[in-house]
């Protein structure tokens, strides 16, 4: 081959080497692609084995017992199994309207005048008297204390607070603090500071209800208040339903006053028992106080040696008071006291007072008190001389002024007692008594009046009845004058002989208020209150329809809000249930998609077969452009490795050409 021929060869194969590199490099570029191809075809196949969806098994269990029906999710098939989605603000699917329930109910159509209600004027009287500073207080550093009490019952105004004020004690003006109780729940709140906080039996209480409300403590197993030292002021506010082992107080250290007790039942086998107090204390009263239609059975028994000490023969029960070491004034009490086991041995009966202990004569004193208990016995016909329709004992003298004693002392089957120096010959034979008038009831009921005394017998008090003549029957029962002393007050004063009436006792000694309005009922009515007519009107519910906003919700739709935490189940709330959520009005749980038993999350099986067959075919092309790539690079490879011997051959020709070239010219 000549120089230019060889040459020329050249330069062809210089070019088609280049051209062999560049399909070489585009051979390796497809591989390249090929390779990233395959990852992404493999990256699909993984994430569909990977991928799992929620399912509703809308019929969990068949007779086999195994699976038979699983849904994809939707808001419809969840409500069938009971379960709703929740966005946090509504119910996906479903909207609360009011629906017709087929029922009726009333409404108000419109007013009229209720004649049986008038409205009357209104007159200004005195609410609470704010204390006056020249007034002496009474436990003023406990403002604090009773405020705490307040706090901690979490009451409002309209039921408990603390106020200040000036009323009598034993006939003197003085300032307190109190607890101002306004309603059923406060007192209820203050009952429970008695169980629970002592201090609070040491503090000052005054009621101030709604006029006509009274204080039910029918819903209290009574034990009575104990070691209560402060001033309980009832305010003239009645207590009602009182069933217990105990008087209205336990033991009272303090001042009781203006406590209305009514229908009281108090049974006990304890040797200290009283409609008003079991036990009253050294320089404790009771003031302005009616215990009425009160049941008092004391249940001791002879012979019995009871693990709590008590004992027949020391007993001491009276109709306001049992164990008596204090004061009592402007006070009454009815009713019947019972006592199955009296025998000669047993203690002290008294229609107003069981015993006075107060040591020191002329210590304790009773004034202004009326008694109209009658005490029934066993059928025992001897007794000691320590039963008596005022007082049972008073061997330590007690001062009794302007008191009245009334009812009968019998046996159970109603036979009257005759025993030596029984009844109401007088109070008891050591009292020093004023203005002492006494119903016998031995003697053919006999008004006994004692206008000075020191030992009060039958024989020292004046015969009523003869004195007067018929009219003494003026204090039998059911005379008007039994029933309403203040009728006969003309008669009695003109007879030298104070009667009683001790509402009017009570009314004076209330707490004074500054003035409010009122309605003055002595006037004509100025119109009526209003009442309702009432129409029938179809009666409507509450209840979850169908809401299209979201009819058209997928299932992936659906299911990624689930998994990401927007959406949340629900159910309608058990009574056990620890998570609970209201919606307009009605209370649902948060259900837990994982911990659902009705939900299950498994892999679909139709799309899995459908990845594996793509998978499959994306694989054979991808092999079969694979093989293509490897032989086009072998042939490639080939034809270059060719070139490459052919034109080392070539160059070698022109190198020995130029040799001899030069060799020739040299």
């Amino acid at each position: 081959m000549g120089m230019s021929a060889a040459q020329a060869r050249l330069l062809y194969i210089t070019a088609q080497l280049n051209n062999l590199s560049h399909q070489g490099q585009s051979v390796s570029d497809a591989k390249v692609r090929l390779s990233m191809d395959t990852e992404a075809i493999q990256e699909r196949y993984t994430a569909a084995l990977a991928k799992t969806n929620y399912y509703v098994n809308s019929n969990i269990f068949s007779t086999t017992g195994s699976t038979s029906k699983s849904e994809l999710i939707t808001l419809e098939n969840l409500k069938a199994q009971n379960l709703m989605v929740y966005d946090g603000s509504k119910v996906l699917g479903y909207k609360w309207e009011k629906v017709n329930t087929g029922k009726t109910k009333k409404v108000v159509d419109h007013y009229e005048d209720d004649l049986t209600k008038p409205i009357y004027p209104t007159k200004k009287v005195k609410a609470l008297e704010a204390p006056d500073a020249a007034i002496p207080a009474r436990n003023a550093e406990s403002l604090s204390e009773m405020e705490a009490i307040v706090a901690n019952s979490g009451l409002g105004e309209d039921d408990l607070e603390t106020v200040s004020y000036t009323t009598k004690i034993g006939g003197t003006d003085t300032q307190l603090n109190a607890v101002l109780i306004k309603s059923q729940a406060g007192f209820d709140a203050i009952m429970e500071a008695f169980a629970n906080n002592p201090a609070a039996c040491q503090q000052n209480y005054l009621f101030d209800l709604p006029e006509g409300e009274s204080i039910d403590l029918s819903k209290y197993d009574w034990h009575g208040i104990s070691q209560f030292q402060g001033v309980f002021d009832g305010n003239g506010t009645t207590f009602k339903g009182l069933n217990g082992d105990s008087g209205f107080f336990n033991s009272l250290y303090g001042v009781a006053k203006n406590i209305n007790i009514e229908g009281a039942v108090i049974s006990a086998e304890t040797d200290a028992l009283g409609g008003m107090t079991n036990y009253l204390a050294d320089g404790a009263s009771i003031e302005n106080c009616n215990a009425k239609d009160i049941d008092i059975t004391c249940g001791l028994q002879p012979n019995v040696n009871y693990a709590t000490g008590y004992k027949p023969e020391r007993a001491s029960i009276g109709g306001l008071v049992g164990l008596n070491n204090g004061n009592i004034s402007g006070s009454s009490v009815s009713g019947t006291i019972n006592v199955p086991n009296a025998d000669k041995s047993f203690g002290f009966i008294g229609g107003a007072i069981g015993a006075n202990i107060n040591t020191a004569k002329g210590e304790s004193t009773i004034t202004n008190t009326y008694a109209d208990v009658n005490i029934v016995l066993s059928n025992n016909t001897d007794y000691s001389n320590s039963i008596n329709g005022f007082i049972g004992d008073d061997s330590h003298e007690t001062t009794i002024k302007n008191c009245i004693s009334m009812g009968a002392i019998t046996t159970a089957d109603g036979s009257p007692i005759n025993g030596s120096d029984l009844a109401n010959i007088g109070p008891c034979i050591e009292s020093d008594v004023t203005n002492m008038i006494a119903l016998d009831t031995r003697n053919n009921n006999n008004v006994l009046y004692w206008a000075s005394s020191d030992a009060p017998t039958f024989e020292t008090g004046s015969e009523y009845a003869t004195s007067l003549g018929k009219t003494s029957d003026i204090l039998v029962k059911g005379d008007a004058a039994y029933e309403d002393q203040a009728e006969n007050q003309a008669t009695a004063v003109a007879n030298g002989i104070p009667v009683l009436n001790l509402k009017e006792i009570q009314e004076s000694t209330l707490v004074e208020k500054d003035e409010k309005e009122v309605p003055d009922t002595t006037q004509n009515p100025i119109g009526y209150e209003q009442k309702p007519v009432y129409v029938d009107v179809p009666e409507k519910e509450l209840q979850l329809v169908p809401d299209k906003e979201y009819e058209g919700l997928s299932s992936t739709e659906l299911e990624m809000g689930l998994r990401s935490g927007k959406y949340q189940l629900i159910s309608p709330s058990t009574s056990n249930s620890t998570e609970k959520l209201t919606i307009n009005g009605t209370d649902y749980e948060l259900v837990s998609i994982n911990s659902c038993t009705t939900i299950s999350e498994a892999q679909d099986e139709q799309a899995l077969s459908i990845a594996e067959a793509e998978y499959e075919k994306d694989m054979k092309k991808i092999q079969t452009k694979d093989k293509r790539y490897e032989m086009d690079q072998k042939k490639i490879d080939t034809e270059y490795d060719a070139l490459l011997n052919e034109e080392e051959s070539i160059k070698n020709v022109i190198n020995k050409n130029v040799e001899r070239s030069f060799k020739t010219f040299g």
